[in-house]
């Protein structure tokens, strides 16, 4: 994906899953879509790398000062899904 369109929690969950997977070298089934992402070791430039890819995957832009560290991945899905949502409201 690279132009804004609309996106599922569970299809962003997904990416975000496989995303951290392989930069954690973790299986993505490992990843626990309600613990904070800071408790697998997610720091400040990890989430960059994480909000970059959203960002790219789904065509959306996201907050500057976006961090996904203190988030679950259904957090950071539904932050995700709402900023997109509201930018394609906006066309």
């Amino acid at each position: 994906m690279s132009t804004a369109q609309e996106v599922t929690q569970e299809q962003v969950i997904e990416r975000l899953r496989h995303v951290m997977a392989d930069l954690l070298e973790m299986q993505p089934s490992e990843l626990d879509p309600d613990v904070p992402l800071s408790a697998f070791g997610i720091d400040s430039m990890t989430s960059f790398v994480l909000v970059g890819e959203l960002e790219k995957w789904c065509g959306v832009q996201l907050r500057k000062d976006a961090s996904l560290g203190r988030l679950t991945l259904t957090e950071a899905a539904d932050e995700v899904v709402d900023e997109l949502a509201r930018q394609l409201k906006e066309r």
